[in-house]
């Protein structure tokens, strides 16, 4: 019973691997970008990987474009929760002030006699 499901799971994972996408390899010689010496060279090669290879480069900057939007979500998220965190300062500060300021008057007209 256990060898069977040994195999009927080996078998399964055989099955998924082949289901899998297999990664394509890069359509340009390795080593290419390394061997442009100058600048120019450097982006005749980005020019002609790119050009190649159009679907990869598309997903590239989709995925940093969507991570892009992801870090300024959440750069404007902390940026309010700062904004509430100083407010709730500003508020306390403003409450002793005021507490401290009728403490005082109270001090004041206590003095009289």
């Amino acid at each position: 019973m256990n060898m069977d499901s040994d195999n009927e799971k080996e078998e399964f994972k055989k099955k998924l691997d082949a289901l899998k996408p297999k990664k394509k390899k890069l359509a340009v010689p390795e080593g290419f970008l390394e061997s442009a010496k100058s600048y120019e060279g450097k982006v005749e090669a980005v020019k002609i990987i790119s050009e190649r290879e159009k679907d990869r480069v598309i997903l590239i900057f989709k995925k940093m474009i969507a991570q892009g939007r992801e870090d300024a979500i959440r750069i404007e998220r902390e940026k309010e929760v700062a904004r509430k965190a100083d407010d709730a300062r500003a508020a306390e500060e403003k409450k002793r002030k005021l507490e401290a300021e009728k403490n005082a008057k109270k001090s004041l007209f206590g003095r009289k006699k």
